[in-house]
């Protein structure tokens, strides 16, 4: 499900944001960045950092740091099936 984020350049310079709104209203945003950037995500290690929104708009708790592609694509799997 990883594919299906779509990244443009975050408002940090030289990282990268991707969103994705699930027909549940569920949506996830997907950011990483250069080391020191201060994002829990840096993409020469190919690490993200999640924020999963619920239908209301609040985000649930806090963000999820150190994610790999394969773990991003778990939760989008989970949060598809809410």
């Amino acid at each position: 499900m990883f594919d299906q984020l779509q990244f443009i350049p975050h408002h940090i310079p030289g990282a990268i944001q991707g969103k994705y709104k699930f027909s549940n209203g569920w949506s996830i945003s997907v950011v990483s960045g250069l080391y020191g950037s201060g994002l829990y995500g840096v993409i020469p290690e190919g690490t993200y950092e999640v924020a999963i929104y619920r239908p209301n708009g609040h985000m649930t708790e806090d963000v999820i740091g150190w994610n790999t592609k394969d773990e991003v694509s778990a939760m989008m799997k989970v949060i598809h099936q809410l």
